[in-house]
């Protein structure tokens, strides 16, 4: 136990403070190493004093021996060994005994192969260290040479070794590099090489095939004034690793302690490694006890050199060649990520629909569906250059489909078998937030034989950083660079990619929901898991059966079938007391009550139909909440998700599926009338502070801004857009907002009083292009009014500012109401051929479905009074007419509006 104050650190630690080391500091970091990080190649002392016995031979010569070599360890065994050896034999014999030992990492050699090497001269030992494939590396070695060949020569200092073998020059130059090596046998100095590219590597016991190699007590302690004098310029201002080195009490590591203990070298750190616990004994005495004193120096135990070294090539790689915002998905993060117990409560939560993360994506018992393996497949072919497209240039798979169908997860568990099976690809999964930006993703090395990934949810986000990327990589011959995306269907219809990214689009992996084994492989899953709540009552034969009938049922419709069908099947009726709950839970923390009912509105009235109508977005919603959006990020959305209440796609927020947002609204409005009035003007006013005053706004603050069309509570609609008026009064868009809300709320005296307020304040409108509509609305309060002919002026006056065809066709369509009631009341003729140019006008003019309705109900008057409609120019004269005719009578609030807009009824010329 250690008792005297100093603390050990552990090898996660350690592997993070040398990351840092060699990525964000500017000191370069030089390594001793013994021959711990040869364990498992060259046979240790203990195995080269059994040799040396077998070598021997002679039964006398052998009892001998052994009554030699008795140390209490087996170093010192060791040593008394090698003392025997030099007494009974020479420096020759042991040597060679060395040699035998070294040759023992090439397992593949004969023994009589071994043992002639042993014997060869210097010449063929050099040809066969460089050449033979039979060398055995240790996963230590095998990873410093890597580390060494990765490292920038600033940041490399050299490796000095007690061990005699070649294995670390091996590892060099299996990496790619070069090897520098000098021997040190009896004394010199150490020496960086000519060659600024290779990696220095000093043996200062000497070297296997070359010299004489070190080993008792005599020549290890004998004075080596030059390799002291030369270890302060070597490692002079260098943070200095040791690993693997029992700091045996000889010349070396007495020049090592007497350099670290130097008050004027206080610029090196050194880091001692051991593999052993550290305890109060291994401070007693001995080169550890005398470091205690030195300044920066620190300690770590149970650090095996098989596990550090791998670690910590991939953390340096992952942080050197993985960009700011972007996580290397390897086996070293996935064999972390498989170490820990999975959760039942967090499989549980993800089968409530919470949003997928890592821990799900490598539980063996969260159920994979057939998208993943469609997925890997896609991927593999466009990685092995079967998935080109256009050109030869496709390196782009999409999986694309509804949202909550399972995509994220699929896109998870995909990339976790491509990073486990492929190790010719570098997995980079892009984490939320991040742009894919051209310069860092193009600074990545690029390596023979070896593909960059780069993988994304949220793909539809990606499609304009992509379209800067690839054809810069494309120029710069990076035929390297692959991407794998998920999107949500609308968003990646909207981002038209198939234009934007042309031939690089490899393919699209259509989202196509549940087959049988997939609904096999989720029912035995919550089964397993204990979560089949009300799906238990149902008999276990048709349990897989109705999830898929249910999920086929349902997709391809906006909301999640998959997500959806779980919820209806687990929960059922009680699906509204699990939202209760979830409400109670959440009410507990500031904001997420609030948050979760603002999400859960523009959730509920979402349209997919229209392009520019989005869910709720991060800035929003810190607005309307009075928070900074790294608080939300922080305190609502990461508790949410975990509540099973949030899923996140770029700065869109929503509920995880449309029936927890819908029973949420309900559940309010049932206990507290009024909360989601106020939540509603608090969100709607955020949206509208945070647009400008003229120009257009973008889509987020758009769909908020106008929430009220899409409400179908009366009272929240009309709150929705009281509160846009109230934060942005001059704008004649949000009062026209208010009007249809007041109209559909058939509150029309008041729609009324709100259009003739705004018509008076018509000058102070930031707007003025918003007019039409405005005209429109005001008309149709009117209609309902039972006030025809208001309509028809308004819309008349409506028709002459339309500049677009659209505009003329939405007109003509409006002003067949009025033109019909007016005929009804009064059997002039004059309105009837009127309502004959209305219909032929919107005869000759493309319409949509809607208004071919309301073209067939105007159609069908014209023939029950026994006439046809009008065209052209007697059309428009018609029209004309009848508005002429009711011009004077005009209501007095509809002057400056019919004088404004003209006698002419025509638009403008090209519209």
């Amino acid at each position: 136990m250690n008792t005297i104050g100093i603390k050990a650190g552990e090898e996660k630690a350690l592997i993070y403070r040398l990351r840092s080391l060699l990525t964000e500091r500017s000191r370069p970091v030089a390594f001793i190493v013994g021959s711990g990080i040869s364990a498992g190649a060259v046979d240790g002392v203990r195995a080269i004093v059994a040799s040396m016995r077998t070598m021997i031979g002679d039964p006398g010569e052998v009892a001998l021996f052994d009554g030699r070599v008795t140390g209490p360890s087996d170093a010192e065994k060791y040593q008394q060994a090698a003392d025997f050896a030099l007494e009974f034999r020479d420096q020759d014999w042991l040597n060679l005994v060395i040699r035998q030992a070294v040759l023992g990492a090439c397992p593949d050699l004969t023994p009589e192969e071994r043992s002639r090497l042993a014997r060869a001269d210097e010449k063929e030992l050099e040809a066969f260290e460089r050449s033979s494939p039979l060398w055995r590396l240790n996963p230590a070695t095998q990873a410093l040479g890597r580390l060494l060949q990765l490292l920038p020569r600033e940041r490399r200092g050299p490796v000095i070794t007690t061990n005699f073998d070649p294995l670390l020059e091996i590892a060099v130059r299996r990496a790619g590099a070069r090897a520098s090596w000098q021997q040190i046998d009896l004394d010199g100095k150490l020496s960086r090489g000519e060659d600024e590219d290779a990696v220095d590597i000093a043996h200062v016991h000497g070297y296997w095939r070359q010299g004489d190699t070190l080993h008792t007590v005599h020549q290890l302690q004998k004075s080596r004034p030059q390799l002291h004098g030369s270890l302060r310029g070597s490692l002079s201002g260098h943070a200095v690793v040791v690993v693997g080195y029992s700091g045996w009490d000889d010349a070396f590591s007495r020049s090592l302690r007497e350099f670290v203990r130097e008050q004027d070298m206080q610029r090196t750190d050194l880091i001692w490694c051991s593999y052993d616990p550290l305890t109060d004994e291994s401070f007693s005495s001995g080169l550890l006890g005398e470091l205690l004193e030195a300044p920066r120096r620190s300690f770590y135990q149970g650090i095996d050199a098989n596990r550090l070294f791998p670690g910590l090539v991939d953390s340096y790689v992952a942080a050197v060649e993985c960009p700011r915002g972007w996580r290397r998905v390897d086996r070293s993060l996935l064999d972390d990520l498989g170490t820990r117990t999975p959760g039942e409560a967090e499989a549980v939560a993800f089968f409530d629909g919470a949003q997928p993360d890592w821990p799900e994506a490598v539980n063996p018992r969260i159920p994979r569906l057939s998208l993943v393996g469609e997925l890997t497949e896609a991927v593999t072919q466009c990685l092995d250059g079967g998935g080109a497209g256009a050109g030869g240039d496709g390196r782009i798979v999409a999986a694309v489909g509804p949202m909550g169908e399972g995509k994220s997860m699929a896109l998870r568990q995909a990339t976790v078998d491509l990073a486990r099976t492929r190790d010719d690809v570098t997995v980079l999964w892009r984490e939320r937030g991040t742009s894919v930006d051209p310069e860092s993703i193009l600074a990545i090395p690029q390596r023979p034989g070896q593909h960059i990934l780069l993988v994304s949810d949220d793909g539809a986000h990606v499609v304009d950083d992509l379209k800067r990327l690839m054809p810069q990589a494309k120029a710069q011959g990076r035929t390297d660079i692959h991407v794998l995306l998920a999107a949500q269907e609308w968003e990646w219809r909207n981002r038209r990619p198939w234009q934007d990214l042309g031939g690089f689009l490899a393919g699209t992996v259509k989202v196509h929901g549940l087959l049988e084994q997939d609904g096999e492989d989720i029912v035995a899953a919550w089964r397993d898991f204990g979560a089949l709540r009300e799906l238990a009552k149902t008999p276990e034969r048709e349990r897989a059966r109705k999830l898929v009938d249910l999920s086929q049922a349902t997709f391809g419709r906006q909301e999640s079938s998959l997500v959806g069908a779980m919820l209806a099947l687990r929960y059922g009726p009680l699906l509204g007391e699990h939202v209760e709950e979830l409400l109670r839970r959440i009410e507990r923390h500031p904001m997420l009550r609030e948050a979760f009912l603002m999400i859960a509105v523009l959730h509920a009235a979402f349209d997919t139909k229209n392009r520019r109508i989005r869910p709720m977005s991060l800035r929003i919603l810190a607005q309307a909440l009075e928070a900074k959006q790294t608080d939300i990020e922080m305190q609502v959305e990461d508790t949410l998700r975990k509540e099973a209440a949030l899923s996140d796609h770029g700065e869109n927020l929503w509920v995880r599926h449309v029936s927890i947002a819908e029973a949420a609204l309900r559940i309010s409005r049932a206990q507290r009338p009024d909360e989601l009035v106020a939540l509603i003007r608090k969100v709607v006013g955020a949206a509208v502070r945070l647009s400008p005053a003229t120009s257009a706004l973008d889509d987020d603050l758009y769909s908020t801004a106008y929430l009220s069309s899409r409400l179908q509570i009366a009272q929240e609609a009309v709150a929705a857009s009281e509160a846009a008026v109230a934060a942005a009064p001059a704008r004649l868009s949000y009062r026209t907002s208010l009007i249809a809300a007041l109209r559909t709320a058939k509150r029309l005296p008041d729609a009324g009083e709100a259009a003739e307020r705004a018509a008076k304040e018509m000058a102070s409108m930031t707007d003025p292009d918003s007019k039409f509509g405005f005209l429109l609305e005001w008309g149709t309060v009117a209609g309902q009014d039972r006030r025809p002919e208001s309509n028809a002026l308004l819309v008349g006056a409506a028709l002459a500012l339309s500049v677009e065809e659209s505009q003329v066709v939405y007109a003509l369509v409006n002003m067949g109401v009025p033109l019909t009631n007016l005929h009804r009341q009064n059997p002039d003729p004059v309105y009837l051929d009127a309502l004959r140019g209305v219909v032929g006008l919107l005869k000759a003019r493309r319409r949509s479905r809607r208004q071919d309705g309301f073209l067939a109900r105007h159609s069908a008057y014209l023939s029950a009074c026994g006439t046809t409609a009008l065209a052209g120019e007697d059309a428009w004269d018609a029209l004309q007419a009848a508005l002429d005719k009711l011009r004077p009578n005009a209501h007095p609030t509809l002057a400056p509006h019919l004088k404004s807009a003209g006698k002419s009824v025509r638009p403008p010329k090209g519209a």
